[in-house]
């Protein structure tokens, strides 16, 4: 995947290795400093090649460590020796040196004393996450919603990973205002926890409002600003005005139960949680006017809920769907199970705006990137609008922050000089 000859070593560690076996009692105290003022992990030019960076990833041991893998992008998918750390003899420094794209945006985590056993199934790699960490040397990390497992994750970003100007609060741009609900479910017998965001202005008199409702909310509303993004958007004139539904599960497991492709779940969506925004708030029942959207199992979950009603739900967002699911080995339902009611159904009035990251690659049994483009393909020989991206960068909220605006900008082209004239 990326360059990390045994060969390549970053300068600075080179520097450090010539001192230390010349006998300088100083160089590693001076390295660690140098270290907590700056940050890891290493970032370092290739000569006069600007579009890959060194990237040097540090481990300080604390006194017990036999091995250290770095876990980026996705988790290895057989064996671990390309990602595991050297260790400089003499000191307490473990390391791995990676040329990555200078455009590369991703977290990471590492894995200090790994069994060196490799995944058996994806089921298995998940399993093991809380075996992980965050790098205690980078100040730069977010925490996942993870109940009952939470932790932490590293941001890496490189120095011309793309700008997300829309994320940041901007001076003079009016504010919409969010409210929070839980709501118990019939359906379900589930919680589940509703944040609405009002655009500014909004009244309950005169037209409607476009409606987008999405999954994974906490993490959105968290860490891809996504209420800032829509203030920012609509002010800019890139959207029209949004009613913004926030849907959150209550837990990991009950997220992984109900948002693949769960009857019990649309049901939720067309019985229980629409029909209260709609009595609560002046929100259109326009289909072409409604997006639904959502990454990962989210991804998936916004296409069900559109294959399921497109009388409700008419654009679909979907961020790295998991559109592998089931999985191999089920015998209740095919591979690509979505997939093939799309392919086996006539087409539905439903826009399709879809992204993945170009790093996902297959772990064990399962395959993101080839399990998304089939969706895509299927849905481009059955006539479905869909506007498709590959970006750089890994299955990844800190990339789906920037990738949103992209995807819902996409149902709202802006006219071409042409067609003003």
């Amino acid at each position: 995947m990326f360059a990390a000859e045994t060969t390549l070593t970053s300068p600075r560690i080179a520097r450090l290795a010539k001192a230390v076996d010349a006998g300088d009692d100083q160089a590693l105290d001076v390295f660690w400093k140098e270290t907590a003022a700056s940050g890891s992990p290493l970032m370092e030019q290739a000569g006069d090649d600007d579009t890959r960076t060194l990237v040097t990833f540090l481990w300080r041991d604390p006194g017990d460590t036999e091995n250290v893998v770095v876990l980026f992008c996705s988790a290895p998918g057989g064996d671990f020796g390309e990602f595991r750390m050297e260790h400089l003899p003499g000191t307490d420094l473990w390391y791995r040196s990676y040329f990555l794209p200078s455009r590369l945006r991703t977290t990471y985590l590492y894995s200090v004393n790994n069994s060196m056993v490799p995944f058996a199934s994806y089921a298995e790699v998940l399993q093991r996450l809380s075996e992980y960490r965050p790098d205690p040397l980078n100040p730069r990390d977010y925490t996942l919603m993870g109940n009952p497992h939470e932790f932490k994750v590293s941001v890496l970003e490189l120095p011309q990973a793309p700008k997300q100007p829309w994320n940041l609060p901007r001076r003079g741009v009016p504010k919409g205002t969010s409210r929070m609900h839980t709501m118990d479910s019939t359906h379900l017998g589930t919680r589940h926890h509703i944040t609405v965001h009002t655009p500014p202005g909004y009244s309950a008199e005169g037209d409607d409002y476009n409606v987008f409702v999405l999954f994974d909310g906490w993490s959105y509303y968290n860490f891809a600003a996504i209420t800032t993004v829509l203030d920012n958007l609509l002010y800019a004139g890139g959207i029209p005005p949004y009613v913004l539904v926030m849907h959150t599960n209550e837990d990991q497991d009950v997220r992984a139960r109900e948002l693949p492709c769960h009857e019990p779940f649309g049901a939720f969506l067309d019985e229980e949680l629409m029909p209260w925004v709609h009595a609560n708030y002046h929100i259109t029942t326009d289909p072409a006017r409604t997006v639904v959207g959502g990454s990962c199992f989210g991804g998936l979950a916004a296409a069900y809920a559109a294959f399921r009603n497109p009388a409700r739900f008419g654009n679909v967002i979907s961020q790295s769907g998991s559109f592998w699911w089931p999985g191999k080995g089920v015998p209740e339902r095919e591979e690509e199970w979505l997939t093939r009611q799309f392919e086996n159904s006539p087409r539905l009035p439903l826009r399709f705006s879809m992204d993945i990251g170009s790093l996902e690659r297959a772990i064990v049994d399962y395959d993101p990137m080839t399990t998304h483009q089939n969706m895509r393909d299927v849905l481009v020989e059955k006539g479905y609008e869909v506007d498709y991206q590959e970006y750089l960068g890994g299955h990844d909220m800190i990339c789906w922050r920037g990738t949103i605006v992209e995807r819902l900008l996409s149902f709202h082209p802006r006219p071409s000089k042409e067609s003003n004239r």
